[in-house]
């Protein structure tokens, strides 16, 4: 196997699948990448067993068809220090070499057949999303997985793909993210349940390319296949009771609204909270005639209290929340979007709207 590539734009391709290479020891080879070089191009695979990744690399110069284990630790090194511009990648079931016209490596390496193949995408019945929807569903539902739990239902993101529908939920137990969108379906391809590991999604998302392009996804009882562009993911799925989230959205009658942007909104929960501790916190947050005041304290630092003019004309409201839970969720949207928030009785659950089918809800502290 022998090729020649630009080492910026290969660099980028092989760090993003490195990062899906294994940590651990249980079979060393998967700590690395593999490379198959043939009349399809240049593909790059690597997996933990849990999540696995095929790239299809453009752009390179292929010299010698064949297939090798790419060394991961040392390489990206190499990509990532080396001042070359092209780089020519050689190997055998020894060694490989990286060399350019100033630098020469000479690395030790393992045979490629001990390596697994990723498995392929090449469903019929699948879903398919654009990209800049699903980037955006992974953003606005990732950040409320429970992080405590890794290997439990919480911990990751569920899925619900119906005919022309999709929805994202995640929660932690304490607040909940859901977005909704359109997605084309193929072949009956229809999953009510499915739960994705935020592993999973935070490479997916970081793969996903600015230009807006479709996103396959086929989903099994126990595994996922998602396709886009020139690359392929394999995800294993979390297995566990997701809870009946429908059921946790509070409805909207006998609820006040109050319509707020995002950007002032979280500005001033964000004022309030500097004086709050791990101990303390809270911030309060009350709505009164044209105007929104936020306040916080801590016993060992202080108190604030901030007051930000709003359109608001009714009775006084008050809640008291953690300030991580809205900053978190506030920091996903535009700055510019508008925000619904939908208050009841003490001790309700707080409902969160955006225009785009957005709802978050969040448990009021006590």
């Amino acid at each position: 196997m022998k090729i020649s590539c630009e080492r910026n734009k290969f660099s980028q391709s092989f760090l993003l699948v490195a990062s899906v290479a294994s940590v651990r020891d249980v079979r060393p080879v998967l700590q690395n990448v593999k490379i198959t070089v043939d009349k399809n191009g240049v593909l790059l695979q690597a997996t933990d067993t849990e999540l696995g990744i095929r790239y299809k690399v453009d752009d390179c110069k292929i010299i010698e068809k064949g297939e090798a284990i790419l060394p991961t630790k040392h390489l990206k090194r190499i990509l990532v220090e080396s001042n070359e511009e092209e780089l020519t990648i050689e190997s055998d079931n020894d060694k490989t070499t990286v060399s350019g016209t100033r630098s020469n490596y000479t690395l030790n390496t393992q045979p490629a057949d001990e390596f697994s193949d990723v498995e392929k995408f090449a469903e019929q019945a699948y879903h398919e999303i654009e990209s800049d929807i699903f980037a955006e569903a992974i953003r606005r539902t990732l950040f409320a997985t429970d992080t405590d739990n890794t290997k439990y239902a919480l911990s990751g993101v569920f899925f619900e793909l119906l005919d022309d529908r999709f929805a994202a939920v995640a929660t932690d137990g304490r607040r909940l993210a859901f977005q909704e969108g359109v997605a084309k379906c193929f072949k009956d391809h229809r999953v009510e349940t499915s739960i994705f590991p935020a592993r999973t999604l935070q490479v997916i998302e970081r793969a996903i390319p600015s230009e807006n392009i479709p996103v396959k996804i086929s989903v099994s009882t126990t595994r996922a296949l998602i396709q886009f562009g020139n690359i392929e993911f394999y995800s294993r799925l979390l297995e566990g009771r997701f809870p009946r989230w429908r059921n946790i959205i509070p409805e909207e009658d006998k609820k006040t609204q109050i319509d707020i942007l995002a950007s002032p909104f979280a500005s001033a929960i964000k004022q309030a909270a500097i004086v709050t501790t791990d101990k303390q916190p809270g911030v309060n947050i009350v709505f009164e005639k044209g105007k929104l005041i936020t306040s916080g304290s801590g016993s060992e630092i202080g108190a604030s209290s901030i007051e930000t003019p709003v359109a608001y004309d009714g009775k006084r409201l008050q809640i008291k929340i953690d300030p991580r839970f809205l900053i978190e969720y506030l920091r996903v949207l535009n700055a510019e979007k508008n925000v619904s928030l939908f208050l009841g009785e003490d001790g309700d659950p707080v409902k969160l709207k955006t225009e785009d089918d957005y709802v978050y809800v969040v448990m009021p502290l006590s």
